[in-house]
């Protein structure tokens, strides 16, 4: 039996927030095709939201409503702070970027020797993508940190630090054991420390499966084309490559504060989106590449940052004239599957970004 999913029309409370029905026209076609629960989208200029929507349902068990409270796994969206907290600690001098992973993590393997700071931003240290112990192909119930530093350490090089590109979770696991070393808090309380409590970002923490969270949206996949309970239950310690959990609400926050930085040092924003590795760039972009914790994209004037999540997020950020789009769902990604990012696309082309309306195709 087949699941007819579209969006839930807009209740008299929500349309006391901004809203452009443009932007509606164009998320419930991809919805209905990504077959995606629930989803909230938010279209912000300058930092200030010009479309808030919420479709579908957080919980189809019971029948909840996609809400901007509700709160997502964020998944690769947490590689873009891990790289702002490493960045911010590097300006404020208490570490470099050129400074070797080893003075910061103890029994390094030989081979990882020569990777430094700015290569695991980047992606360029040579590291293998998952690493994390898998017995008969499936991941554990629980990891320590500890567990997963064991695996890291045994997870062979790909390719010699600086040599080649490899987009790579392990990398950025790394970083936040660099983080923890130089700030002596844990990954969660750092971030909390220095972003999210000073910004009011109250519903932004890490993942905890055991913990109970108000307004936590549950999560779906398709498989054998089939919408199910993505099971996803495995917990992990650090978990800097893929671990915060927040909501529109909060993210709105977040994206004001990156247009206009109270808290971050703007020197430290611009220095996350310089491309570090370049790509051969298609039609639709002059140069193109990934930056430190997002893709970054120079496209007819704009410099144009974005990332997805494989929980069904997607980010998108046009620095030069302000604009933004937050897509945040609770179908997971996967092969064949409508990306989270055509939402995002979509949704910033009907509120007058300009990016067309299927996204930009710099590798065509």
């Amino acid at each position: 039996m087949m699941l007819t999913l579209t969006a839930l029309p807009a209740t008299a409370q929500e349309r006391a927030t901004p809203h452009l029905d443009a932007v509606d026209d164009a998320v419930a076609p991809i919805m209905e095709a990504g077959r995606f629960p629930g989803v909230v989208v938010a279209v912000l200029d300058q930092g200030a939201p010009v479309h808030v929507g919420e479709y579908g349902f957080a919980s189809l068990e019971h029948a909840a409503p996609a809400r901007a409270d509700n709160v997502f796994e964020l998944a690769s969206l947490t590689k873009h702070m891990t790289a702002l907290m490493v960045l911010s600690l590097a300006e404020e001098g208490h570490l470099s970027l050129d400074d070797p992973l080893s003075r910061y993590v103890e029994d390094t393997p030989e081979a990882w020797s020569a990777i430094t700071i700015n290569q695991l931003l980047s992606h360029m240290a040579g590291l293998a993508h998952r690493f994390e112990a898998r017995p008969d192909g499936e991941f554990q119930i629980a990891y320590s940190t500890e567990d997963m530093l064991a695996s890291a350490r045994s997870t062979p090089m790909e390719s010699e630090p600086g040599t080649d590109w490899g987009y790579s979770d392990q990398g950025y696991f790394l970083l936040g054991l660099v983080i923890e070393e130089v700030t002596r808090q844990s990954f969660e309380a750092a971030l909390r420390q220095r972003f999210w409590a000073p910004l009011g970002m109250s519903q932004t923490r890490m993942l905890d499966q055991s913990a109970i969270v108000p307004h936590r949206a549950e999560g779906y996949g398709v498989y054998e084309g089939e919408l199910a309970r993505n099971r996803r239950v495995w917990q992990f310690g650090l978990t800097s490559h893929f671990g915060v959990t927040s909501s529109l609400q909060d993210l709105m926050i977040w994206e004001a504060e990156l247009d206009d930085p109270q808290v971050l040092d703007p020197d430290v924003i611009v220095q996350a989106a310089e491309i570090q590795r370049a790509f051969d760039a298609g039609d639709s972009c002059e140069r193109w590449g990934y930056a430190r914790g997002w893709w970054s994209h120079d496209v007819n004037g704009h410099q144009i940052t974005s990332h997805a999540g494989y929980s069904g997020t997607a980010y998108v950020r046009d620095m030069t004239s302000g604009q933004s789009v937050i897509v945040l769902t609770n179908r997971e990604d996967g092969e064949g599957l409508v990306s989270p990012m055509a939402i995002a696309w979509a949704a910033g082309h009907a509120a007058g970004m300009d990016v067309p309306e299927d996204g930009l195709t710099c590798w065509r």
